[in-house]
């Protein structure tokens, strides 16, 4: 029997007749013309989607009907499907930036998921109202992709006396571009794809006019007699600037080498992912200004970033808006349904005014999850979800297996935010170990990573500490937790006169949530006594609760 969401999603947007017509387009280019396997893998699971078997669509019909394996196969011993998937995926990628950046239709493959997407591909506009906005111009049409945001990690250069160490040089390129891979906020280009530039290199804004990426990360290695130094920088293709650069310099020990290069690169890694790395801060600085003027005109991604970084309401409901008409023209995107889920969430604990939050939260995080099973942070939202419906072992076990896919590319914002979960149901120590490793690898982090900290120090009467985390807090005017914790841990210190600021805050600006405290709490916070606690350190320091 065919699957009718799938039959109806693909009919209410493309014929299929479209669809197969640029299935062949990709088949016939000359990135998939060299691979057979991979020609027949996507051959089949786009045929069988338009017949309506999406439910057939596994590892082992896909090894049987697709690769030519025989009836026999175990997916369970053999990885060969899992293997010629990412390749696909990584693939199809390469395709869209290159030969097929003007196609109306996007075939993609979802990490997690053997059933392929067809999305709108493109938007375009004039080249007038687009040409500081992209650097892709097509037919002098500027074309401005909606795909996410996009890296290349460019052949790290050999500066060694003879060539030596050829293998530890060509690593960085190849492990870096696999580690941010597992990144959910970038796309990235195959390394293979970058190794032209080895005996050309070129200008990176020409290289991201090539390749159709945002960013590019290059190196070199260098060594004296005892010692091995690895330069890694990172720069922005559309200005062809340079924004972020590092020396790493190591004791050079053979049987150490491979060590030496995964530290570096879980680092370089940290410092540039996630939410709060330096990729994402570049781009807000880049595009912020003009985001308010076109709600369709950026990446859906960035519409969150921009509510994160400030906390306001007026932005929390931008972002809303921004995202929620994106799926509309896309309405499979598993990071943006996870995105509106956590902005939902978030909405109902700061008391901003959106209509039936945890349910909507609930829809997509769930939508996300069923597209993307394996998608760590729509997992860690669902934890997030659990947490609001006051749910906290279920919480624990979505939490717990976010972190088990986050692993073992773990960056800082993955870190941040899964331990100040972990804070608002009570597993301090776990929280406190993952907040900290966070901010030493990253110190740049928002406001809310203190409060998780703030949480595990108040809740051991620590309150001389948790002062210390209170005093580090800092967003927009419309987030009642900041006062109302500074209020509460004055309270604890004896400091009744220092919280009159605070305590005038927030009966002037929030008194509809000091009428409802302990549901706003309780809300999010799953330690009662930690919420008796605050409540407890609210009154000593004078404020009038109802």
């Amino acid at each position: 029997m065919p699957d009718n969401a799938a039959e109806n999603h693909i009919l209410l947007n493309y014929s299929k007749q479209d669809i197969l017509k640029e299935l062949d387009c990709i088949l016939n280019s000359e990135l998939f013309s060299r691979t057979a396997v991979l020609c027949n893998f996507l051959k089949f699971i786009v045929e069988e989607t338009l017949e309506g078997h999406t439910h057939s669509l596994k590892e082992y019909t896909i090894a049987v009907s697709a690769l030519g394996k025989s009836v026999d196969f175990n997916p369970q011993t053999d990885a060969v499907v899992r293997i010629h998937a990412g390749r696909l995926r990584r693939l199809l990628n390469e395709y869209y930036l290159q030969p097929g950046i003007t196609d109306s239709i996007k075939i993609e493959v979802i990490k997690g998921t053997y059933v392929p997407v067809f999305r709108t591909q493109v938007i375009e506009k004039s080249t007038e109202d687009l040409r500081e906005k992209t650097t892709t111009v097509v037919n002098d049409t500027v074309v401005y992709s909606r795909s996410r945001l996009t890296l290349a990690v460019l052949p790290f250069r050999n500066l060694l006396p003879n060539k030596d160490y050829q293998f530890f040089v060509d690593g960085f390129g190849e492990e870096l571009t696999r580690v941010f891979s597992t990144s959910e906020d970038l796309d990235v280009i195959a390394h293979f794809s970058t190794l032209k530039y080895v005996a050309n290199p070129k200008d990176i804004r020409v290289v991201g006019s090539e390749l159709g990426v945002h960013y590019v990360i290059a190196g070199a290695v260098k060594r004296s007699a005892k010692q091995i130094k690895v330069s890694v920088g990172l720069g922005e293709t559309v200005n062809g600037m340079q924004i972020w650069t590092k020396d790493y310099i190591h004791s050079l020990e053979d049987d150490e080498i491979m060590d030496i290069q995964d530290q570096i690169n879980n680092d370089v890694f940290a410092l540039l992912s996630g939410h709060y790395g330096f990729i994402i801060k570049d781009t807000m600085r880049l595009v912020e200004g003009n985001m308010k003027q076109d709600l369709q005109a950026f990446d859906a991604v960035l519409w969150f970033h921009h509510a994160q970084l400030t906390h306001s309401e007026e932005n929390f409901l931008e972002a809303i808006k921004g995202l929620e008409k994106t799926l509309e023209n896309d309405p499979n995107n598993v990071m943006c349904l996870s995105i509106l889920g956590d902005l939902y969430l978030s909405s109902y604990s700061m008391g901003y005014t959106v209509e039936d939050p945890i349910n909507k939260a609930n829809l997509y995080i769930e939508k996300a999850i069923r597209i993307a099973p394996l998608s760590q942070y729509a997992h860690m939202e669902r934890g997030w979800a659990h947490i609001h419906l006051g749910k906290k072992k279920e919480a624990i076990e979505s939490l717990k297996y976010s972190e088990q896919l986050a692993s073992p590319s773990f960056s800082p914002s993955t870190m941040g935010g899964l331990g100040f979960a972990y804070s608002c149901v009570g597993e301090y120590k776990c929280s406190h170990a993952l907040l900290q490793a966070a901010l030493n690898l990253n110190p740049y982090c928002p406001w809310w990573y203190y409060v998780g900290l703030f949480f595990g120090f108040y809740h051991n009467g620590q309150y001389e500490e948790a002062f210390k985390y209170a005093q580090k807090m800092n967003a927009s005017e419309d987030v009642y937790v900041i006062p109302l914790l500074m209020v509460a841990v004055k309270g604890q210190l004896g400091m009744v006169l220092e919280a009159r600021v605070e305590i005038n805050i927030l009966n002037k600006k929030f008194p509809e949530i000091l009428a409802n405290l302990g549901m706003y709490l309780n809300s999010f916070i799953l330690d009662r006594s930690l919420v008796e606690e605050i409540i407890l350190g609210l009154k000593k320091a004078g404020l009038q609760l109802h």
